[in-house]
């Protein structure tokens, strides 16, 4: 997993988490329209949301010696945004 070290294979991980992330977000929602517009708004919220979180772990440095856990914060970031406006705002 040495090579997640490496700048664009991190940013390409990074991207496909946050779009998994709001894909799936996308699809669970409840007033979800099915449309492309809805579906790319929550890719790019997924993908915003999955750079600050891998971002924010690199800077408190809790990826000193993990290789995987700036990632997994991505994730956990990511899907909890994505979750969390995937309804809308009311």
């Amino acid at each position: 997993m040495e090579f997640l070290r490496h700048p664009l294979y991190s940013i390409l991980a990074v991207l496909i988490l946050g779009a998994s992330s709001g894909a799936l977000a996308h699809r669970t929602g409840r007033n979800s329209s099915r449309s492309i517009r809805g579906f790319l708004v929550a890719n790019l919220v997924g993908i915003g949301a999955a750079f600050l979180g891998f971002h924010a772990a690199m800077l408190s440095n809790v990826a000193t010696g993990m290789v995987l856990l700036p990632f997994a914060v991505a994730l956990v970031v990511s899907l909890g945004v994505c979750f969390a406006l995937r309804d809308g705002a009311r």
